[in-house]
């Protein structure tokens, strides 16, 4: 009994002795605490901002302009968005565009993404919002992505330089600044790094508790990745999130990349299970509503393989991205700078057994056992997986994307696969955070130059010198030879005078990383203030090496800051009726003058196939779309809405009466009149003259009811695509109401 007492008091004077000595926490180990928990991720997320603080800061009124489809595909329906979300309505269906098209399923939209709630509060308390908001918005998209990968890369680095590193560069790569003209890629992709994040935690998780809080994190960023905007980015997740996992599954690589850690399997993977099913499960009516919309657009319902591999990017393309970005096409680039690359290369070809460097003061809950990145089980698995997603890119060159075009669900649908790289992006944020490490443990080490070990100790900068030949070589002969993508010719003609800014800004990497670790091997960098020092040297090189082009791509001029657009989307649909259309190549019209455009190729099939079949009576087309008045006919009245005796008409105009529409309907003045209209739901009134068919001219879509009289009637097509409904003599009330299920 007395020893039982006297092992209760030892263990408590143990676990006072513990609570002590975490208390006297040396004074500056307090003073960096701040620094790590708290401003260096600050930093972090500032970074792009900083980056990129001309497409966000005016200059005298002028800022960066992004141009491309930023405005077309992206802002305009924001602004759609947010004037109807900030008068608590959400807008189903959109009658301006395409003559008429779903909103709450189109991609472009970002319908439902949840970050869309704070732009609804800017847009009430700024008075509306404007191009730049956007551009603001969309660099926020970058900033969620750095510090991402930061939260990430510091589960799986215990060296804090080597992951901001990692990070600083990878977040403002080409792939990256590349995709600031669709800022919905930038809002899906900026949720990879996070989702990895909350991998990592459920794996490995020490507690129920700890997994059921990944799970949580999990669930709610999957939401976030779903809903970001981008389908082509969800579906390339499978790319990143597979192997990461099947790095966790195989025991030998496990427990080089992470360490040694305990990880309970089963427990594991049922949060993975329930935190995904909930994702699915809350995103299921949208992504089911995506799905069905694709099968109903034009050329995207998949299985045309000429459309898939329409874009070229190809091993060139490749080589390009590492070394020489004028030679790749800017679909799929993914430029990171020389300094970069030299120390991946340096690490790749080093023998060297060091692991990541830890630091003093690193929080050891946080962070697992030192792994060993020099193993060759590690540069295979980096090399293999970067592999395998560049071979997926080349296409029609790749018998391995020939492959998955055959078997894979889903992914006959998409193209311009150079846009697959974007995986490459943590994957390499990752690797460089490895390899920084290794770099920063060559610089540490200094070792005496003994005869028989002169040679290894020189051997790095020999690997240098002969890597970066390799490299000025392979620049200066697609320079000199003027090898370049064609985008350089259609739309960086601007950027043309920088091409061999490449090759300059690469050598004065090379300078630096040869004088650091030339200058390692005479005095060692041992401290945290030099190894610091280096760290902000290189960040610095490579952050010019990539921003004289990186930060001007698909900026083409300054442009002046504009007051912000307030819309009343309601007045806007209703007056829609009184002004002509548009037939302009256009998205969603933030006026009147609604748009029944098409963008090739998108929008309805059904209506695509009508304007293709009605080439040769442009004048008629015209005037049945609104497009143009029809009073030579004898039409007058509300655009948009007919009345006629017969749809069964071959042609919309024809010199034979029976066999013209719009001769049809000119014999009917009075089509009613427009009681309320919300661009989800039409109520009209009409006293027909005859039994015939009240004809509203906007395309029909899965969803869509026609109620008469407030009685359910059946929907008929006009030219196989416009809504129509039967009518008998008399006074009716019709409403056509879109009402899409939830599956």
């Amino acid at each position: 009994m007395k020893n039982i007492v006297s092992a209760e008091k030892q263990s408590k004077r143990q676990r006072r002795h513990k609570a002590a000595a975490k208390d006297k926490v040396p004074a500056s180990q307090n003073r960096r605490r701040p620094w790590r928990r708290f401003l260096l991720p600050v930093a972090v997320f500032c970074w792009p901002v900083l980056y990129l603080f001309r497409h966000v800061f005016p200059i005298n009124g002028q800022y960066a302009a992004i141009g491309n489809d930023f405005i077309l595909l992206y802002y305009k329906y924001k602004v759609y968005l947010l004037a109807c979300l900030a008068e608590f309505h959400f807008p189903l269906w959109s009658p301006a565009e395409g003559a008429g098209y779903p909103f709450y399923t189109n991609p472009f939209t970002q319908a439902f993404y949840p970050l869309n709630l704070l732009l609804v509060l800017w847009y009430k308390v700024s008075g509306g919002y404007n191009p730049l908001d956007h551009q603001v918005f969309t660099v926020l998209g970058i900033s969620i992505f750095a510090l991402g990968l930061f939260m990430w890369l510091r589960l799986i680095n215990t060296n804090l330089r080597a992951v901001v590193f990692g990070v600083l560069v990878m977040s403002v790569s080409f792939k990256v600044t590349e995709i600031t003209r669709f800022p919905n890629a930038i809002h899906t992709a900026a949720w990879y790094p996070w989702i990895l994040y909350a991998l990592t935690k459920i794996m490995r998780s020490s507690s129920l508790k700890d997994a059921v809080m990944g799970g949580i994190l999990l669930a709610l960023f999957l939401i976030c990745l779903f809903t970001g905007g981008y389908p082509y980015y969800v579906y390339y997740c499978l790319f990143l999130f597979a192997p990461y996992l099947l790095a966790f599954l195989a025991k030998p690589l496990r427990e080089r990349l992470f360490g040694p850690c305990l990880i309970h399997f089963k427990r594991a993977f049922v949060t993975l299970a329930i935190a995904g099913s909930a994702a699915l499960l809350v995103c299921a009516p949208y992504i089911i509503g995506i799905k069905r919309l694709m099968a109903d657009t034009i050329d995207r319902a998949g299985k045309d393989f000429h459309y898939s591999t329409s874009h070229v990017f190809n091993f060139e393309d490749s080589v390009g991205s590492l070394i020489y970005p004028p030679t790749a096409s800017a679909e799929g680039w993914y430029f990171f700078s020389i300094t970069g690359l030299l120390v991946i290369l340096l690490y790749w070809l080093s023998s060297r057994t060091t692991a990541h460097n830890g630091e003093k003061g690193t929080d050891k809950k946080n962070t697992l056992m030192p792994p060993q990145p020099h193993t060759l089980w590690v540069k295979l698995f980096f090399l293999i997986w970067i592999c395998i997603i560049s071979y997926i890119s080349y296409g029609r060159y790749s018998y391995l994307f020939r492959l998955l075009w055959e078997f894979m669900p889903g992914f006959s649908s998409l193209r311009v696969w150079g846009r697959l790289n974007i995986i490459l992006v943590p994957v390499l944020a990752w690797l460089l955070s490895i390899a920084y490490a290794s770099f920063e443990s060559l610089l540490s080490s200094k070792e005496v130059p003994a005869p028989k070990k002169r040679l290894r100790l020189f051997a790095p900068i020999v690997v240098l010198i002969a890597v970066y030949a390799v490299v000025l070589v392979i620049q200066l002969y697609l320079y000199r030879n003027n090898i370049h993508d064609v985008l350089w010719i259609l739309y960086f003609k601007h950027l043309s005078p920088q091409r061999l800014q490449f090759v300059v800004y690469g050598a004065a990497a090379f300078v630096a990383i040869f004088s650091i670790v030339l200058l390692s091997k005479r005095i060692g960098f041992k401290s945290n203030r030099a190894l610091t020092t280096v760290l902000a040297v290189l960040v610095l090189v490579a952050a010019l090496e990539m921003r004289h082009v990186g930060a001007r791509m698909w900026t083409y001029q300054n442009k002046t800051q504009k007051n912000r657009i307030r819309l009343d989307v309601t007045k806007l649909n209703e007056a829609s009726f009184r002004f002509r259309r548009t037939d302009q190549y256009d998205s969603i019209s933030l006026r009147p003058n609604f748009s029944v455009g098409v963008m090739k190729p998108w929008y309805f099939s059904q209506y695509n196939r009508f304007l293709k079949e009605t080439e040769d009576e442009l004048g008629a087309r015209k005037i049945l779309l609104g497009v143009q008045d029809g009073a030579n006919i004898g039409l007058n009245g509300y655009r948009k809405i007919f009345f006629s005796k017969s749809i069964k008409h071959p042609t919309v105009q024809s010199f034979l009466p029976v066999q013209s529409f719009l001769r049809d309907a000119a014999r009917y003045q009075h089509s009613g009149h427009l009681v309320s209209y919300t661009g989800d739901e039409l109520r009209w009134e009409i006293n027909a003259p005859i039994e015939g068919y009240l004809s509203f001219i906007d395309n029909w879509g899965r969803g869509w009811k026609v109620f008469v009289d407030d009685e359910p009637a059946d929907m008929e097509l006009l030219f196989g695509t416009f809504k129509s409904v039967r009518l008998a003599p008399g006074l009716h009330r019709v409403r056509f109401c879109y009402q899409p299920g939830l599956i």
